[in-house]
């Protein structure tokens, strides 16, 4: 398994568009870590206002200041907190429950899988965006509301994955071995079903972040999101959009970082795709010509 694990590291770290996603990825993180244990990055608190109302950028405020003076710069890094940790956990939980869900449906086949699934089809018929609004309006706009929110319409995607995987690899013949060793059902899924499906998982999951990502954005822009002062790269768009012909770098620093880290989610993503999916290793990594 750690060979496995070292050479698709090895193979991850020969695409370049991945190796820059996650690059810029861990500097947002690190940067957003160093805010959330109280390392101040910026002369200025994400909350404190100044006599220098909407400013553009400069020296002082390099990514200039908004209507009450607060210093933007600081505010996109407070903000990366809050967008960053609700991408992760949002990926986290579809992981659990989508694991947990599909891992039962694969496993059981028959009738109850056919039940369990049914009940994904009517999950995924509901609009997601009606149902993160729903959750909004009973919570009330918090992190908690938006969690719960973004946690309920992204753990489909997951377990049908993981139902497929396990409708896969069930019949294999080191299935059948670890059965015939007098291995129980639970350590068969535990030690050979979950660990071999983990690789399209994880590359499911860095899916998930930026479209969890995405869509808190769009509940901020709506109204949906945060309550000031807190703030994420979200409701700093949704501030910058008022002004955007007067002072367009209200919308365009919030916008770039979303944009930034959106992309560099796919381009890890497609990486990672590449790296674990043996149908493609011999022409992307061994230069093959697949013929």
């Amino acid at each position: 398994m750690s060979e496995k694990r070292n050479s698709a590291l090895q193979r991850l770290s020969k695409i370049p568009t991945a190796m820059v996603g996650l690059f810029i990825i861990l500097s947002i993180c690190v940067v957003a870590l160093l805010s959330a244990l109280g390392i101040e990055l910026t002369p200025f608190a994400y909350d404190q206002t100044t006599t220098s109302y909407l400013a553009g950028p400069s020296f002082e405020h390099p990514m200039g200041t908004d209507e009450l003076g607060r210093d933007l710069l600081a505010r996109v890094i407070y903000g990366a907190r809050l967008s960053i940790s609700i991408g992760l956990t949002t990926a986290l939980t579809a992981f659990l429950i989508g694991s947990v869900y599909g891992a039962i449906a694969g496993f059981a086949g028959s009738k109850i899988d056919g039940l369990m699934m049914r009940g994904v089809d009517i999950a995924y018929s509901l609009p997601d965006l009606l149902v993160m609004i729903l959750v909004g309006v009973l919570l009330g706009r918090g992190t908690t509301g938006i969690l719960i929110a973004l946690g309920l319409v992204s753990w489909m995607g997951t377990a049908r994955l993981v139902r497929a995987q396990f409708l896969q690899l069930k019949n294999e013949e080191f299935i059948e071995a670890a059965y015939a060793q007098g291995q129980s059902s639970l350590n068969v899924i535990l030690k050979h079903l979950l660990p071999n499906a983990l690789g399209p998982i994880i590359v499911a999951l860095t899916f998930t972040v930026p479209s969890a990502i995405l869509s808190e954005s769009t509940l901020s822009f709506i109204g949906l999101g945060l309550s000031p002062p807190a703030c994420s790269w979200g409701t700093l768009a949704s501030d910058g959009w008022r002004s955007l012909r007067a002072h367009p770098h209200l919308i365009f620093f919030p916008s770039l970082f979303i944009f930034l880290t959106v992309l560099s989610f796919n381009f890890l993503g497609d990486g990672l795709r590449d790296a674990l999916d043996p149908r493609t290793r011999l022409d992307k990594f061994k230069g093959g010509s697949g013929h």
